[in-house]
Protein backbone atom coordinates (compact mmCIF):
# COMPACT_ATOMS: atom_id res chain seq x y z
CA UNK A 1 0.00 0.00 0.00
CA UNK A 2 0.95 3.32 -1.14
CA UNK A 3 1.18 6.35 1.48
CA UNK A 4 -1.42 8.03 -1.02
CA UNK A 5 -3.64 5.32 -0.10
CA UNK A 6 -3.28 5.22 3.46
CA UNK A 7 -3.70 8.63 4.25
CA UNK A 8 -6.75 9.26 2.63
CA UNK A 9 -8.34 5.64 4.72
CA UNK A 10 -6.93 7.78 7.33
CA UNK A 11 -8.48 11.21 6.60
CA UNK A 12 -12.09 9.15 5.68
CA UNK A 13 -11.89 7.76 8.89
CA UNK A 14 -11.67 11.29 10.75
CA UNK A 15 -13.56 13.54 8.03
CA UNK A 16 -16.84 12.75 10.11
CA UNK A 17 -15.28 13.87 13.63
CA UNK A 18 -14.44 17.15 11.93
CA UNK A 19 -10.73 17.63 13.51
CA UNK A 20 -9.75 21.04 14.75
CA UNK A 21 -6.06 19.67 13.89
CA UNK A 22 -4.61 16.78 13.89
CA UNK A 23 -1.27 14.75 13.62
CA UNK A 24 -0.55 11.27 11.98
CA UNK A 25 2.76 9.67 13.64
CA UNK A 26 4.05 6.22 11.73
CA UNK A 27 5.36 3.68 13.64
CA UNK A 28 6.72 0.86 12.04
CA UNK A 29 3.41 -0.26 10.37
CA UNK A 30 1.17 1.02 12.53
CA UNK A 31 -0.10 4.75 12.02
CA UNK A 32 -1.49 6.41 15.44
CA UNK A 33 -3.60 9.59 14.85
CA UNK A 34 -4.21 12.11 17.55
CA UNK A 35 -6.66 15.21 16.62
CA UNK A 36 -8.54 17.51 18.73
CA UNK A 37 -12.50 17.57 18.02
CA UNK A 38 -14.06 20.60 18.70
CA UNK A 39 -17.65 19.70 20.93
CA UNK A 40 -20.75 21.41 21.84
CA UNK A 41 -22.11 21.20 25.47
CA UNK A 42 -25.28 19.98 24.22
CA UNK A 43 -23.54 17.13 22.04
CA UNK A 44 -20.90 16.21 24.08
CA UNK A 45 -22.38 12.73 25.11
CA UNK A 46 -23.27 12.15 21.44
CA UNK A 47 -19.70 12.93 20.55
CA UNK A 48 -18.07 10.59 22.40
CA UNK A 49 -19.99 7.82 22.00
CA UNK A 50 -19.15 8.49 18.32
CA UNK A 51 -15.50 8.48 19.36
CA UNK A 52 -15.62 5.71 21.27
CA UNK A 53 -17.62 3.72 18.69
CA UNK A 54 -14.95 3.59 16.56
CA UNK A 55 -12.86 0.49 16.29
CA UNK A 56 -9.08 1.71 15.93
CA UNK A 57 -10.21 4.40 19.50
CA UNK A 58 -7.07 4.55 21.94
CA UNK A 59 -7.95 6.87 24.21
CA UNK A 60 -9.58 10.68 24.89
CA UNK A 61 -9.18 13.51 27.16
CA UNK A 62 -10.69 16.95 27.27
CA UNK A 63 -8.58 20.25 27.75
CA UNK A 64 -8.71 21.28 31.18
CA UNK A 65 -10.74 24.31 30.95
CA UNK A 66 -9.07 28.06 31.28
CA UNK A 67 -11.07 31.25 31.86
CA UNK A 68 -10.88 32.05 28.45
CA UNK A 69 -12.88 29.11 27.17
CA UNK A 70 -15.77 29.61 29.44
CA UNK A 71 -16.29 33.26 28.50
CA UNK A 72 -18.17 32.06 25.49
CA UNK A 73 -20.45 29.55 25.98
CA UNK A 74 -21.51 29.03 22.60
CA UNK A 75 -18.16 27.77 22.21
CA UNK A 76 -17.49 23.69 22.77
CA UNK A 77 -14.47 22.76 24.82
CA UNK A 78 -12.25 20.43 22.77
CA UNK A 79 -11.54 16.65 23.03
CA UNK A 80 -8.65 14.91 22.19
CA UNK A 81 -8.51 12.24 20.50
CA UNK A 82 -5.90 8.93 19.68
CA UNK A 83 -6.39 6.15 17.17
CA UNK A 84 -4.25 3.30 16.28
CA UNK A 85 -4.39 2.08 12.91
CA UNK A 86 -2.42 -0.91 11.74
CA UNK A 87 -1.45 -1.49 7.73
CA UNK A 88 -4.03 -4.44 7.60
CA UNK A 89 -6.77 -2.14 9.05
CA UNK A 90 -5.90 0.45 6.76
CA UNK A 91 -6.13 -1.81 3.92
CA UNK A 92 -9.10 -3.32 4.60
CA UNK A 93 -10.68 -0.27 5.04
CA UNK A 94 -9.71 -0.10 1.82
CA UNK A 95 -11.12 -2.43 -0.12
CA UNK A 96 -14.43 -2.63 1.65
CA UNK A 97 -14.41 1.65 0.21
CA UNK A 98 -13.88 0.09 -3.32
CA UNK A 99 -16.70 0.73 -4.32
CA UNK A 100 -17.36 4.42 -6.68
CA UNK A 101 -17.79 6.99 -3.79
CA UNK A 102 -19.51 9.55 -5.38
CA UNK A 103 -20.01 10.24 -9.19
CA UNK A 104 -17.03 9.33 -10.99
CA UNK A 105 -16.63 12.22 -12.87
CA UNK A 106 -17.37 14.75 -10.27
CA UNK A 107 -14.40 16.69 -9.07
CA UNK A 108 -13.55 15.61 -5.41
CA UNK A 109 -13.72 18.17 -2.90
CA UNK A 110 -10.21 19.66 -2.61
CA UNK A 111 -10.24 20.68 0.91
CA UNK A 112 -11.90 17.77 2.45
CA UNK A 113 -9.21 16.34 5.24
CA UNK A 114 -9.35 12.73 2.72
CA UNK A 115 -7.90 14.72 -0.19
CA UNK A 116 -5.68 16.66 1.58
CA UNK A 117 -3.92 14.10 3.52
CA UNK A 118 -4.13 11.91 0.16
CA UNK A 119 -1.94 14.57 -1.26
CA UNK A 120 0.24 14.51 1.60
CA UNK A 121 0.67 10.74 0.39
CA UNK A 122 1.27 11.02 -2.96
CA UNK A 123 3.76 13.72 -2.20
CA UNK A 124 5.64 11.32 -0.32
CA UNK A 125 4.90 8.48 -2.93
CA UNK A 126 7.18 10.63 -5.48
CA UNK A 127 10.44 10.64 -3.12
CA UNK A 128 11.72 6.84 -3.85
CA UNK A 129 12.40 5.28 -0.66
CA UNK A 130 11.07 8.02 1.51
CA UNK A 131 9.59 7.12 4.63
CA UNK A 132 6.28 9.01 6.61
CA UNK A 133 7.50 9.76 9.81
CA UNK A 134 5.23 12.78 11.14
CA UNK A 135 2.24 14.89 9.24
CA UNK A 136 0.31 17.21 10.63
CA UNK A 137 -1.95 20.55 10.22
CA UNK A 138 -0.83 23.88 11.63
CA UNK A 139 -3.96 26.14 10.82
CA UNK A 140 -3.61 26.20 6.81
CA UNK A 141 -0.56 24.61 6.46
CA UNK A 142 0.80 20.97 6.76
CA UNK A 143 3.76 20.31 8.45
CA UNK A 144 5.53 16.58 6.93
CA UNK A 145 8.44 15.10 8.19
CA UNK A 146 10.12 12.44 6.63
CA UNK A 147 13.12 10.65 5.90
CA UNK A 148 15.15 9.30 3.32
CA UNK A 149 16.87 6.04 2.13
CA UNK A 150 19.82 7.72 3.46
CA UNK A 151 19.10 8.43 7.08
CA UNK A 152 18.26 12.28 6.73
CA UNK A 153 15.33 13.81 8.38
CA UNK A 154 13.41 16.16 6.45
CA UNK A 155 10.62 18.89 7.25
CA UNK A 156 8.34 20.66 4.96
CA UNK A 157 5.92 22.81 5.27
CA UNK A 158 2.80 23.42 2.97
CA UNK A 159 0.26 25.66 2.74
CA UNK A 160 -3.68 24.07 2.05
CA UNK A 161 -3.42 25.62 -1.32
CA UNK A 162 -0.67 24.74 -3.00
CA UNK A 163 -2.07 20.85 -1.84
CA UNK A 164 -4.84 21.98 -3.66
CA UNK A 165 -3.01 22.74 -6.93
CA UNK A 166 -1.11 19.20 -6.42
CA UNK A 167 -4.36 17.24 -6.06
CA UNK A 168 -5.65 18.84 -9.35
CA UNK A 169 -2.82 17.92 -11.28
CA UNK A 170 -3.06 14.62 -9.56
CA UNK A 171 -7.13 13.86 -10.16
CA UNK A 172 -6.13 15.14 -13.97
CA UNK A 173 -3.52 12.59 -14.06
CA UNK A 174 -5.50 9.99 -12.59
CA UNK A 175 -8.56 10.28 -15.02
CA UNK A 176 -6.07 10.18 -17.83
Amino acid sequence: MNYSRILRVVGQKLEPLRPETYEVVCYGNCYLVRCRVKEDSQGKKEEEKKVRGLAAFLRLWREPESPTTCANPNEGTSMNVEFLYSLEDLSRQDEERKEPRRDPNAMPDPYSLSNTLRSVGEFLDRKPDSKLLFASSHGQEIVILYETKDGARNLEQYPISTLYEFQVKAYVKRKK
